[in-house]
Order: structure tokens, then C-alpha cells, then sequence
């Protein structure tokens, strides 16, 4: 087994969630095996990345999109779109999940234009087999990461460009009109540093745009191109964040405690959101899961 494709690793992320680190030397992208309960914060990055779960359950969100995981699901995941993901127990068996995160710079080597594509499971033109192929190659990388031969190098390069291949000829949704300029400048590194240091507060947009020097509607424009998201949108995901981890992790907390400590006005705005996000009200969804 290699420990590099088993241990737990949480993103280095930037100001602006771009993810900075891509530890790998020997290949194109960052694999790694999910083996229990964990939240992957909100990050982005140049490549693109597929996800597919064996076991467990949780959700991902994607722009803004969010999706229910499930054994059996197979997420396909834009270069740039910004997105987090939680894995979860379920029936009591640990997750069991594969993410392949594409290095943006070694592939734009091979392919230039590979990040002006939109891709999709569930693209148009794509059919059961192509699925049923991409899993297959996801499978044949799980079991590959438990392999300690002389030629296992080879074996995961290959299957890593066979996914590579696979995604961009039978994936594409469509191609973006311009590049995404996303990066480390990103003007908004200080209002992303200071949302992330008050989201537990009443902070409103209105206020940041008076306190950054801007007018509330050309704020609210600035936040969604730079960030993907609406800065609504985006205190909510902070705030949902913060408050699973509680209800999960710290389960001696009160649902009242939980929405003050994290941000919400109350404990039914808290709950409303969560819902939305995860289907269920909180202590039905910790009670499901949490069961012996």
C-alpha cells in the first residue's frame, strides 16, 4: 500500500481557495483514497478532477450546485469551478472514496486548451459505456494504489492519461467563450480574508462593499465573477461548514449554540439551510448517521 495515496491530506489552499499544492513529481495528478468521515473545505484549482465513491455517503458542491454522494456516484469536476465535498459513514462502513485532482500545469503541456472545457458525467453525447468506462479505469487506479511492484509507476501514469483522454473526448459540455482568470492576485483577497475571519458575525454585503470602498451593486458583480458564487451564497457554504462540523463532531452542542457560535440569526435559519443542502432537518440527518 502507499501511504501517499492513503493519508489523509487537506488542501493548502489560498486567500482566493485557489489550491496551491500538487505534491506529485512522478505524476499528472493527486490521488488520493478517502477512508473516513472528513469535509474537503472549498477550493479550486487549474485542472479538472473526478471523484468517484465505492462506499459512504455525503454530498459535494460544485459553483454552487450540490449533489448527493453515493456509492455508485461519479463526479466530474471543471478546471476553476470552485467546489467542497463532505464524506460521511453510512450504515456504519467508513467512506471509501477515489479523488483524482489533475495538475492544471502538466496538463496544459500536453493539452493547451485544457482548461477552457466545461465537463460533465452526464455531458451531452455521452453514454452508459463511457461511464461505465471511467469507472472501470477508476477502479483499476483504487486497486492500482494498493500495489507495490517495480512497474506500478507506469501502471497509474497510464490509467491517470487513459481518465484524462476519456474525460475531455466523451465529457465536454461545452467550451468557455473566454479563459477563467482566477489566481493569486485575485482582487478580492481581502474581502475573501476578512469573510473568512467574520462569517460567525453579522456581516452583510452592503457593509463590506462601504468598508472595501465599493457600491453594493458593483460588489455583489465583482464577488460572483471572481468567486463563482454570490457572496450569499458563499457566507451560507462558510457558515454550513462550520456548523456540520459541530453537529457531527461535537455532539454535546446545542442546535442553539451551533447556529450562534456559526453565524446564522437563528436556529431556524440554520436548519432551513442545512435542509437544503443535505435534504434533512440537523438532528434527523446526525441521528441517521450517527447510529451505532
Amino acid at each position: 500500500m502507499h501511504d501517499s495515496f492513503h493519508s489523509p491530506h487537506t488542501p493548502i489552499v489560498s486567500k482566493d481557495y485557489c489550491e496551491l499544492e500538487f505534491p506529485s513529481m512522478t505524476y499528472p495528478a493527486l490521488v488520493l483514497v478517502h477512508h473516513e468521515s472528513e469535509i474537503v473545505p472549498t477550493h479550486w484549482h487549474a485542472g479538472l478532477e473526478i471523484n468517484y465513491v465505492i462506499e459512504g455517503t455525503g454530498s459535494v458542491t460544485i459553483d454552487s450546485d450540490v449533489q448527493t454522494l453515493r456509492p455508485g456516484k461519479l463526479c466530474i469536476i471543471s478546471p476553476y469551478a470552485v467546489h467542497n465535498f463532505v464524506a460521511e459513514n453510512r450504515g456504519g462502513r467508513s467512506p471509501l472514496i477515489l479523488s483524482v485532482s489533475f495538475d492544471g500545469a502538466k496538463v496544459s503541456r500536453v493539452y493547451e486548451t485544457a482548461d477552457r472545457f466545461l465537463l460533465s458525467p452526464d455531458a451531452p453525447g455521452s453514454t452508459d459505456d463511457d461511464r461505465k468506462a471511467m469507472i472501470e479505469l477508476c477502479m483499476r487506479l483504487l486497486e492500482a494504489t494498493d500495489d507495490d511492484t517495480p512497474e506500478i509507476t507506469l501502471r497509474i501514469n497510464s490509467l491517470l492519461y487513459d481518465m484524462l483522454y476519456l474525460a475531455y473526448d466523451r465529457f465536454v459540455v461545452r467550451t468557455r467563450s473566454s479563459p477563467v482568470r482566477r489566481s493569486g492576485r485575485n482582487v478580492l483577497q481581502p474581502v475573501i480574508g476578512y469573510i473568512e475571519s467574520h462569517y460567525n458575525t453579522t456581516v452583510t454585503a452592503s457593509e463590506l462593499a462601504e468598508h472595501f470602498g465599493y457600491s453594493r451593486e458593483y460588489f455583489s458583480r465583482l464577488f460572483k465573477r471572481c468567486n463563482g458564487i454570490g457572496f450569499k451564497e458563499y457566507l451560507t457554504a462558510l457558515r454550513l461548514q462550520d456548523a456540520y462540523h459541530q453537529l457531527m463532531f461535537e455532539e454535546e452542542t446545542s442546535l442553539v449554540d451551533i447556529a450562534r457560535s456559526s453565524g446564522f440569526p437563528s436556529v431556524r435559519s440554520m436548519s432551513a439551510a442545512f435542509e437544503r443542502r443535505y435534504g434533512e432537518p440537523p438532528l434527523r440527518y446526525r441521528s441517521a448517521r450517527l447510529r451505532p
